[in-house]
Formats: C-alpha cells, sequence, structure tokens
C-alpha cells in the first residue's frame, strides 16, 4: 500500500511510548476528533515494536489496532489489522509496520499489545503513532 500522500509529520500529541508486558498492554487512546469518514482513511498508523530481550522460544508478542465510538469500549477493527512478532530464542527483532484506517474506523483508537503466557522476564517499549 502506497503512503505517497502522506508527509510522515508527527505529533507528539499523536506518539504513545508503552513498556511490553506480559500480562499486556495499551497505547494510549488517540481522538481523531471526527466519526466514521472524512478523511480518516487518509491517515498513516505507525507501529514500532523494538527488539526485546529475555522472550523464551516461540513466544509471540501480538498487537492489534482497535477502535471504539465512546472512548471506552475498543474492538478490532473490520477488517482486522493485527502484527506479531514471534522470538527465536534470544528475544524478538524489532519491527516496523505501517498501514492506512479502514475508511469504517470509529473516532477513538488504539494499539492492544498482547503476549502468550509464561514468555519470561520483558524489557523494551513499543511506539504507536500518527502520521499526517
Amino acid at each position: 500500500m502506497a503512503f505517497e500522500f502522506n508527509h510522515n509529520q508527527q505529533d507528539r500529541d499523536y506518539t504513545s511510548t508503552v513498556a511490553l508486558a506480559q500480562a499486556g498492554a495499551n497505547s494510549a487512546t488517540f481522538d481523531l476528533e471526527q466519526t466514521i469518514g472524512g478523511d480518516i482513511d487518509k491517515l498513516v498508523f505507525e507501529i514500532v515494536a523494538p527488539a526485546a530481550a529475555g522472550i523464551s522460544d516461540t513466544k509471540v508478542v501480538t498487537y492489534t489496532f482497535k477502535d471504539s465510538a465512546d472512548g471506552v469500549t475498543f474492538a478490532a477493527v473490520d477488517p482486522t489489522i493485527v502484527t506479531t512478532q514471534t522470538a527465536t530464542g534470544a528475544g524478538i527483532a524489532a519491527k516496523t509496520v505501517r498501514f492506512r484506517m479502514p475508511p469504517v474506523t470509529r473516532r477513538y483508537v488504539r494499539i492492544e499489545q498482547t503476549m502468550t503466557a509464561t514468555a519470561g522476564t520483558v524489557t523494551g517499549s513499543f511506539i504507536s503513532r500518527l502520521l499526517f
């Protein structure tokens, strides 16, 4: 998917850094300040998942893009936008993913990070941000 109409400008109000957590973690909630439609599908969302040590073999870290109409109850968007990192013994490799939001995205958005059970000690943080 091309991002030729996006300038990749960042705004600190639309950037969230959160520590990876065995029990899961959520990025900050971003208010798109509009309901379904408009220019939502022209925004680019970026997830930067850095390398993390201390995660044992075959454990998976999953990042799911979710939206909400009220900023309280979140659900995966349709079509679902998910990316994963799989451990290889020494930890997980860094990964950066960019995607455009579906036009049906509701007003509030965030990233939900989950991890398979008993992954061991986890270090590192993931970044989620909107690019304009």
